[in-house]
């Protein structure tokens, strides 16, 4: 595809405000001729940017220098399902959802759960080693990836790892390289992905609180609870009006946080632990505690949390989500810091978090349209950063960095560690043809 309205579509990811036009997009069949492409594309001289469904947060999958989009869409098999060794084997543009489904009856899942689990896919998953909410108990991405299969620059097709323990001419684990990799070292086609026992029940509560300290008295208790929940999610007060002021409310005090929180395992066991974890948030202070162990219901007690995201897009013209991690200690400093920015450029801020491992989603509201706005938010976005850093934290969580966050690299990383990092790519990649201007913004193609 090469016109102008076939390419509008491809200039920018999830993260909306910033356009990269493509020079043209290749929509390959299979993994054969993906590699094809790889060699042409490479003999041509352009730059190679990999696109699965475009819901990155940190402008991941744009032609930052032009050239080529390479869309994975078509690559969306699931090959193989292996039961007793419990792991499966299936193409980069699976669908979480979809693969989700298909596990149902098997009575096995996979656990990493992004909140675009609808759309987002597996190839998009493992090049930002993606989380989502249950990633407190689960891990993220790179937990359960047991090998890759990649189109190297040259167009040769390469796997490394998978179920095999490491045996055969794959027996270079170099997959955890590749995870997280941000689409800077090769074209993925495919991955063997590790399964667990599906839980056999889950149950959901969802409470208020009417100020910081308490929510962060939950949050604590939470994570040294021997009930050990699963997802610990948290709004703030400005997120749960957010909600209450659209269709989707669902009767929150608009002045409170939120903590969603969930727990699941065997049915004896999770039925146990129910009043322990009500016990645990109501002694923080929520004189508000929900929880039930009924789908529809629990869906319900979720919703809130779920409807923040798509909410955003229709409350202001442009937003910037941030996917800090910080240490829970630093919670009350850098939620202050994310206000008091905000205010002071005269924006607006929502702020949502996988409390449990303190993965911080700031939302900065703005209009790309109006002079300085921009400036603004970027602005915003640095001094946030510093300070995420400098309270021992780090730049990202499951978001990757891309070009959004590529320029505070420099942050978390001294001189020797960056040398040996850049080295990385560049045993792949000499001459950055693979995404360039992404993770580093010195990662620049020379034609």
């Amino acid at each position: 595809m090469t016109s102008p309205a076939q390419l509008a579509g491809y200039d920018a990811d999830a993260l909306g405000y910033k356009a990269f036009p493509p020079d043209l997009v290749v929509i390959p069949h299979n993994a054969d001729e993906l590699a094809a492409v790889v060699r042409v594309l490479h003999d041509a001289g352009l730059p190679i940017c990999l696109r699965g469904a475009g819901t990155s947060l940190a402008g991941g999958p744009v032609a930052a220098q032009g050239g080529a989009i390479i869309h994975t869409s078509r690559l969306r098999g699931i090959r193989k399902i292996n039961i007793p060794g419990m792991w499966c084997e299936v193409e980069c543009g699976v669908t979480l959802n979809s693969l989700d489904e298909t596990l149902q009856p098997t009575g096995l899942h996979y656990p990493p759960d992004p909140s675009s689990g609808p759309v987002c896919t597996i190839g998009g998953n493992v090049a930002s080693n993606a989380g989502g909410a249950h990633c407190f108990r689960y891990g993220v991405t790179g937990n359960y990836v047991l090998g890759v299969e990649v189109v190297m620059l040259d167009g040769t097709l390469r796997r490394f790892g998978g179920p095999s323990g490491g045996r055969g001419s794959w027996r270079e684990d170099w997959k955890r390289l590749m995870v997280g990799s941000e689409g800077t070292l090769g074209a993925f086609t495919r991955f063997w992905l590790r399964l667990t026992p599906r839980p056999e029940k889950a149950w959901t509560f969802r409470a208020t609180f009417p100020n910081l300290p308490s929510t962060e008295r939950a949050i604590h208790g939470l994570v040294r609870s021997p009930s050990y929940p699963v997802a610990i999610e948290m709004m703030d007060p400005a997120s749960v009006a957010m909600v209450e002021r659209s269709p989707m409310a669902v009767g929150l005090p608009q002045d409170h946080f939120l903590l969603v929180v969930e727990i699941d395992g065997p049915v004896a066991l999770v039925d146990a632990r129910v009043e322990s974890v009500a016990a645990v948030l109501r002694e923080a202070g929520s004189n508000d505690v929900q929880f039930s162990d009924d789908p529809v219901v629990r869906a319900g007690l979720f919703k809130a949390r779920k409807a923040q995201g798509g909410l955003l897009g229709q409350v202001s013209p442009d937003f910037l989500v941030q996917d800090a991690v910080i240490p829970k200690r630093a919670l009350a400093e850098v939620l202050a810091l994310v206000y008091e920015e905000a205010e002071k450029a005269g924006l607006s801020a929502v702020t949502v978090m996988h409390a449990g491992d303190g993965n911080l989603h700031p939302n900065f509201l703005f209009d790309s349209r109006r002079p300085g706005d921009i400036e603004k938010v970027e602005a915003i976005s640095a001094r946030l950063m510093e300070r995420v850093v400098a309270v021992g934290g780090t730049l990202s969580g499951e978001h990757g960095i891309g070009n959004d966050k590529s320029g505070y690299v420099g942050l978390v990383f001294g001189p020797d560690s960056m040398r040996m990092q850049k080295a990385v790519p560049r045993v792949f990649d000499r001459a950055s043809q693979f995404n360039p201007l992404k993770v580093f913004p010195e990662r620049r193609f020379a034609a």
